[in-house]
């Protein structure tokens, strides 16, 4: 991308006729801004261009910072699209980052056949259909505390826990912000968005300030919010309707590998 600022600030080009033409083409996508090189995106407006430095911190925190959670190639390259930043080899930066990742290699998930067809559950509206789970017991902590309760709400996959254990009072916090800043494939939303109305900001737009928080006005911030909130119910309809599909395509893609097995009184199992 230095040939396309080059362009931009100076109008400098290669010597190369089919090069330099190349560059006036791709150029119309680029704006610069505060002297910072930006892309025009169509999922979101601007997006900002990365150093191979800047990126490799970029993955660095996504994937396995406060704001991480060891996700897939593709949905670590989600999350630096919707955080609003691009470079051009960003797709097999991502899957080469997770190939190379040892706790992504060490503890994903193994595949297997499964037995029975797939059936999947419903929830209504946000917040209507909970499940709790309780883990533990952990070592004794402070308070004779060894258990942690955890809720879950179907729709918007938010969480909530109770720290009942030392280990858990550290740790727990950062993975449930984890969670909810991160884009969900059967809502195509935040849980964050999809119970506050707004995309958080994430540690690494701090670190590598992005476009949105080069332009935020703090005086009209509050009302933007809370114009977020009024729309919310909109954004949540466009997520259950996105969920519903997304639940009949697993169900569809699980039933096709479907292996049925049945047993008789006798058999060895």
């Amino acid at each position: 991308m230095s040939n396309i600022w080059k362009y931009l600030t100076d109008g400098t080009l290669p010597k190369d006729k089919v090069e330099a033409s190349k560059i006036k083409v791709k150029s119309c996508h680029f704006i610069i801004e505060a002297g910072e090189l930006f892309k025009r995106g169509f999922s979101v407006p601007v997006l900002k261009c990365l150093s191979l430095d800047q990126a490799e911190y970029l993955m660095n925190e996504i994937h396995r910072g406060i704001c991480g959670m060891h996700s897939g190639a593709r949905s670590m390259a989600t999350r630096v699209i919707r955080a609003g930043y691009y470079w051009p080899t960003m797709r097999s930066d991502c899957k080469m980052y997770v190939q190379k990742c040892k706790a992504c290699q060490e503890f994903g998930n193994l595949h297997q056949l499964p037995a029975t067809t797939l059936h999947s559950m419903q929830s209504a509206w946000p917040f209507a259909w909970w499940e709790m789970d309780i883990l533990g017991p952990f070592p004794i902590a402070k308070g004779q505390l060894k258990f942690l309760l955890v809720g879950i709400d179907y729709f918007t996959k938010w969480i909530e826990a109770e720290p009942l254990a030392k280990i858990t009072v550290a740790n727990f916090p950062s993975v449930l912000w984890a969670y909810h800043c991160t884009l969900q494939t059967n809502t195509q939303e935040t849980p964050y968005k999809l119970t506050y109305g707004s995309d958080a900001m994430i540690l690494v737009e701090v670190g590598e300030p992005s476009h949105r928080r080069l332009n935020f006005d703090e005086s009209q911030n509050e009302e933007q919010l809370r114009l977020n909130l009024d729309l919310l119910d909109e954004t949540r309809e466009c997520a259950k309707v996105q969920k519903e599909a997304c639940k009949i395509r697993a169900s569809r893609r699980y039933n096709s590998k479907l292996k049925p097995r049945s047993f008789h009184e006798g058999d060895l199992v």
